[in-house]
C-alpha cells in the first residue's frame, strides 16, 4: 500500500502552541518546536504507512480515529485524525501528557 499523505489542520498547530511553551522550560521541558522536529516525525511516518493499523476510532463507530505514542521529549501525546476524501490523513487535534 502507497503511503498516505498526512496534513495537520490549522487547530492542530493552535493546540500544540497552548500545550507547549515557545522556548525549552528551565525545567527542561520541550517546546512546541522541539515537539514538532523530534516526537511528531515518526508518528507521522506511521500514519501514513498504515493510518488504520496504528489507530483506533473514538467513540466506537465515529470517524475520528486517535493515534497514542510515545515521544521521545513528552511521555505520551494522542493525534486526533480523520481520513480526508482525497485519502490523505488529516490531522485535527493533539493531546500531551505532562507526566
Amino acid at each position: 500500500m502507497p503511503l498516505r499523505v498526512v496534513r495537520f489542520a490549522p487547530v492542530f498547530f493552535r493546540s500544540l502552541d497552548e500545550l507547549l511553551p515557545e522556548g525549552r522550560t528551565a525545567e527542561g521541558f520541550p517546546s512546541a518546536t522541539d515537539f514538532l522536529m523530534f516526537d511528531l516525525p515518526p508518528a507521522r511516518d506511521l500514519l501514513a504507512a498504515d493510518f488504520e493499523g496504528c489507530t483506533v476510532v473514538v467513540p466506537p463507530g465515529g470517524m475520528v480515529r486517535v493515534f497514542i505514542g510515545a515521544g521521545l521529549l513528552v511521555p505520551y501525546f494522542a493525534l486526533f485524525a480523520v481520513l480526508a476524501g482525497d485519502g490523505a490523513v488529516e490531522v485535527l487535534d493533539i493531546a500531551i501528557s505532562r507526566e
